[in-house]
């Protein structure tokens, strides 16, 4: 064979998807979304995956409605018969599968010392077992049919840095690393890349929704972010409450002034999936506006504008609940708290002495102390400081005992998360 430099493709083409047959798991909301939405725009067929078969359903009439063709399957990526079926269901509808996209995941929290074996085993089943289980049927399909395929991998900051409450999910994610290159040796002869994708804080509608931020606050923070052309309804309409430090706090603890959105990501597995990566494959793309970069000529106390006088928004404490003293609350709480980053436990750990509320409270493995406690028949309050890492933030817990059960809200930064939680 002679040695040739080779013929540049049309540059018109090199993002088509024309004629390409995709599978994007998770793809009914987030990300994975975005990434059929791009898929489909670039000329894809796309058939997207879920557990849930309302909202699947839902999507299809959607992305059908804007005139994509694309067809939803409801599959738990964990079950590997699951994975095989929605392959088959792909080549029978469409006659070729040419992408894949492992974007479903589990995203459990929890320590080292706090984890169960059941909670590890059910991360790995959907994050590495399934996406590995996946991407080898979509390889030998492609093999099968003879041509070149894309598959793209979903990694996470957290399979990078050690990040405690995440061990779990980060030790699946680090595994994904692995048979991502593992498999982009093994299959290269056949002309098939395999990459990965690393998120890094992104906001979807979901967090928005956690985060509990202020809907024009949050559409002015979007517009000056350049994003005013995405399709940000739903995600606007799901933020309630709000508090007035959300949009300062995004833009000034980010290196390039914003958070990532899910088109970001979308463009990226675009690129990767197009012949614009032809010769790329056993990668990992991060695409966090470089919030992993670590900066030598930054303070110690972190990154400018995210030291402890901007994140640490003191709380004032007011006079507190009125009434006599309720020694009902002392002893251990186990609630659950909603937070930006989903659904966290808590420990609360009260102490009643004199006139006074004291003890402690864990999250995400981190503890703090209450400080200025008070707790009356008419309810509780007091302040805490939560330090993570190089940075810290203060909260404001404001609750009632009713029987075994204690409800509230912890205030923020970030907004209100609310909590409830059981007598331990």
């Amino acid at each position: 064979m002679a040695l040739t430099t080779g013929t540049p493709q049309a540059f018109d083409t090199l993002l088509s998807l024309k004629g390409k047959v995709a599978i994007v798991t998770g793809g009914s909301r987030g990300i994975g979304k975005q990434v059929v939405t791009r898929f489909a725009q670039a000329g894809a067929k796309v058939v997207f995956t879920g557990r849930g078969l309302p909202a699947l359903e839902a999507v299809e009439k959607e992305f059908i409605g804007k005139g994509f063709d694309v067809a939803c399957f409801q599959s738990d990526v964990s079950v590997v018969a699951d994975s095989q079926k929605a392959v088959e269901f792909t080549v029978k509808k469409y006659g070729r599968l040419d992408i894949l996209v492992n974007n479903a995941a589990s995203f459990p929290f929890g320590t080292g010392l706090s984890m169960t074996e059941e909670t590890w085993d059910k991360c790995f089943a959907v994050d590495s077992k399934g996406n590995f289980f996946l991407a080898k049927l979509a390889a030998e399909e492609m093999i099968k049919e003879g041509h070149s395929g894309r598959i793209i991998n979903f990694l996470s900051t957290a399979a990078l840095n050690p990040t405690s409450p995440l061990i779990a999910y980060g030790a699946a994610k680090q595994a994904v690393w692995y048979f991502t290159k593992t498999l982009a040796q093994e299959l290269a002869p056949y002309q098939i890349t395999v990459n990965a994708v690393t998120p890094g804080a992104t906001m979807t509608e979901e967090r928005i929704s956690a985060l509990g931020g202020d809907t024009a606050q949050m559409q002015e923070y979007v517009e000056k972010s350049g994003n005013a052309g995405l399709d940000i309804t739903e995600t606007i309409g799901k933020i309630s409450g709000g508090t007035d430090s959300i949009t300062d706090l995004l833009e000034s603890s980010m290196p390039m002034g914003r958070t990532g959105y899910p088109d970001d990501l979308a463009k990226a597995v675009l690129f990767l999936a197009s012949d614009m990566a032809e010769y790329i494959s056993g990668i990992n793309v991060v695409v966090d506006g470089a919030q992993s970069l670590k900066n030598p000529m930054m303070p110690a106390g972190g990154i400018p504008g995210m030291t402890d006088d901007s994140i640490d928004t003191e709380p004032e404490v007011d006079d507190g609940p009125v009434g006599t003293l309720d020694k009902g609350l002392e002893g251990k709480w186990k609630a659950t708290v909603r937070t930006p980053m989903g659904a966290q436990e808590i420990i609360f750990n009260y102490q009643v002495k004199g006139d006074a509320l004291t003890g402690t409270l864990s999250i995400m493995g981190n503890e703090a102390n209450v400080v200025d406690g008070k707790a009356t028949t008419d309810g509780f309050t007091h302040n805490c400081k939560i330090k993570v890492g190089l940075m810290s933030a203060k909260g404001k817990v404001t609750g009632k005992l009713e029987g075994d059960k204690i409800s509230g809200t912890i205030k923020g930064p970030a907004g209100s998360m609310p909590f409830e939680g059981m007598r331990m």
